[in-house]
């Protein structure tokens, strides 16, 4: 839709010019920007207040505050985000909703307590896209069949039963429903896309889905069987298997059209299990099952990228000769034959190997790389070992600490070690050459200003090393101290209080201190007066890292990883990311070349937050995913610390396995 052009006055400046005045290049430039962004754009003059409110804004990431003056600002907006409380105000009659919400077509109503059934039945028929996930108040009784337009419905996370369900739908999310037994989607013939992750879709509900359906979802669907088949979907090109119980015969009821299958975690695969003729097929993931020499050998011609991580029943006879067009080949703990990954490679296939530091006998909880390089991790039966990385081998020196291990900080001094540890900060000298000796264990003592053995003293989760060479130190309860470790005691006061438990901390160039935590909030800290000088929103945050521009990372429960300009202190970030599929992302590290790493689950990611790299998401405030990644590893276990080497590659360690791992990282692409 191309705005009417508005008159503009000779003397008004160039940007509103540019946004006003010429219809072409403003409605492009004002697509750029997110809705929240009009607030400061009808400020600038009369004229681009005009262009403003003819645009139709589909922006469905901001949360509309006061949904009476977001209409009337902006009354040709045809997406919005409501929250509860601005939706228990404006559902709650057929009038306001009229009035408001007249021509919407696409609505988001996340995790909104106010939308009931009676809600579902005022809102327009204009809808085509509708979300209410998460939306716990709906029934079974529950109906959509008034939205006679609707392409895309979300419901996922709710007790609705699936009826009501109007035959416009083109694409459905059920994922986590509660009630599917002895429902029906026949009648749902246009459907393309169905999205049912963790519902209770069985053998019986699959069975009558329509035959042009090209994607399906049914990742951890425990009601399907083993005898589940798929031969009745002709069309169907990308299939989300993972945790389900299919097995071999499933696999030969697979169509040709398939592009995409992903069945990582079906156990009930077994080694003898192979593929039918898939000729399309391009991507593959049976990482996590016991598939054998059998499935190696049946992988079509044409596949471009194979996930096999810790698949112990291929042996070192399997080939990959066959599959010419390989791209990617994801296959830690997957016994290959190393002449076999290297003609993968020959051929200009990537893939990632990763050295294997051995020595811990249980789960390590934290990597911290020292000043001269070595490498120190920790494990949750207070064992610390310090690491050449370079050379490899066993670890150089081992020593224990007085209490259980949470996370570790190397000081200025390369012989310095802090851990902090379930009722202290212990610091200890770690010489090259000599054994490693405790110098100092300090009490964090959460409520109180000074040194003390009181039984406050509670668990210390994040560290981090100040400008000055003091630690901050962030505990279970909340609460953020200034550890002197020169003094060998607390500083006088504690910096602030979270209202959950800390999970991460980072110093910031301009000396302030970024704390993260479950309260949905980043918080930042001038150190010398205690104050909480900015608060970021953004979610339930686990990892925080500093790029080398100086912008905080942080990454989310939610999957994303966003991007702040701390210094405008702006609540919202100028960047989000997304890619980690909704999976925590529990660790970040920022290379010195300006990219960024984050790990999630098993999946080891490579962004490139280089400013120009990201230059158009950084000029916006709109949630745009555009940021460049690269898959780094898929490693065989869940994977929950990380550090950068002085040499470039970096150090992963895994849940329930006591290796680390370190990663080759590709060099940074050249910038325009």
């Amino acid at each position: 839709m191309v705005p009417v052009p508005v008159p503009v006055p000779e003397d008004v400046s160039l940007l509103v010019r540019v946004l006003a005045g010429n219809p072409a290049t403003g409605v492009s430039t004002l697509f750029c920007l997110a809705a929240a962004d009009t607030c400061a754009l009808r400020r600038l003059h009369p004229a681009v207040a005009g262009a403003v409110a003819i645009v139709p804004w589909a922006d469905t990431a901001t949360p509309v505050v006061d949904a009476v003056r977001w209409r009337a600002a902006l009354p040709a907006a045809v997406g919005a985000r409501l929250e509860d409380r601005v939706v228990a105000g404006l559902l709650s009659s057929d009038a306001a909703v009229a009035t408001v919400l007249a021509g919407i077509t696409c609505l988001r109503l996340p995790a909104c307590d106010a939308v009931t059934d009676a809600v579902l039945l005022r809102l327009p028929t204009s809808l085509r896209t509708l979300d209410v996930r998460g939306c716990r108040t709906l029934t079974a009784r529950a109906s959509f069949g008034h939205l006679t337009v609707l392409a895309s419905l979300d419901c996922s996370e709710t007790k609705f039963a699936v009826a009501g369900l109007p035959p416009s739908l083109l694409e459905l999310n059920i994922s986590s429903l509660d009630f599917m037994t002895s429902v029906s989607l026949a009648h749902l013939r246009r459907l393309r896309v169905l999205r049912a992750s963790g519902s209770a879709l069985n053998d019986d509900t699959r069975a009558p889905l329509p035959p042009n359906l090209v994607e399906l979802q049914v990742t951890a669907c425990s009601g399907l069987t083993a005898a589940a088949s798929f031969t009745h979907l002709p069309a169907l090109q990308t299939l989300h298997a993972a945790g389900s119980d299919l097995c071999d015969a499933a696999l030969a009821t697979l169509p040709p059209s398939l592009v995409f299958l992903d069945v990582c975690w079906c156990y009930r695969l077994p080694p003898a299990a192979a593929l039918p003729p898939l000729p399309a097929l391009h991507v593959l993931n049976v990482s996590f099952t016991a598939v054998g020499d059998a499935l190696v050998g049946s992988l079509p011609v044409a596949l471009e990228e194979l996930r096999m991580v810790s698949c112990r029943s291929v042996t070192a006879g399997a080939t990959l000769d066959h599959v010419p067009t390989l791209k990617m080949l994801h296959s830690m703990a997957t016994t290959l034959a190393p002449v076999v990954v290297a003609v993968c490679r020959a051929r200009g296939c990537a893939a990632p190997a990763a050295v294997e530091l051995r020595g811990h006998r249980h789960i390590v909880t934290s990597l911290v790389v020292l000043a001269d390089g070595r490498l120190a991790s920790c494990d949750d039966d207070s064992e610390v070992r310090l690491w050449d990385p370079v050379a490899g081998g066993d670890a150089t020196a081992v020593l224990w600490a007085e209490n259980n291990v949470n996370v570790l900080a190397a000081l200025p001094c390369a012989r310095r070690l802090a851990l902090g540890t379930e009722r202290c900060v212990e610091v200890w000298n770690v010489s090259v050459g000599t054994r490693p000796v405790q110098t100092s264990s300090i009490i964090f003592d959460s409520d109180s200003d000074s040194n003390s053995n009181s039984d406050s003293a509670c668990w210390v989760t994040a560290l981090v090393v100040l400008a000055d060479g003091c630690l901050a130190a962030g505990c279970i309860d909340g609460t953020i101290g200034v550890v002197n470790v020169d003094a060998g005691g607390m500083a006088a006061k504690c910096v602030g209080r979270h209202g959950r438990p800390l999970n991460s901390l980072a110093a910031l160039p301009d000396g302030t201190l970024a704390s993260g935590s479950g309260n949905g909030t980043v918080c930042v800290w001038d150190i010398g007066s205690a104050v909480c000088v900015a608060k970021l929103y953004a979610g339930e945050v686990e990892s925080l890292a500093v790029l080398a521009d100086g912008r905080l990372a942080s990454g989310s429960w939610g999957g994303t990883v966003a991007l702040w300009d701390v210094g405008s202190r702006t609540c919202g970030p100028v960047c989000t990311m997304t890619g980690h599929d909704e999976k925590p992302v529990v660790a970040l590290a920022a290379l010195p070349d300006g990219r960024l790493v984050s790990v999630s689950e098993y999946t080891v990611q490579l962004w490139d937050t280089r400013t120009s790299a990201a230059a158009a998401v950084a000029t916006t405030s709109c949630a745009a995913s555009v940021v460049p990644v690269t898959v780094l590893a898929y490693l065989p276990n869940r994977t929950n610390a990380l550090a950068v080497l002085r040499d470039g590659r970096i150090a992963c360690a895994c849940k329930h396995t006591p290796d680390v791992f370190l990663l080759k990282v590709p060099p940074p692409a050249a910038l325009e």
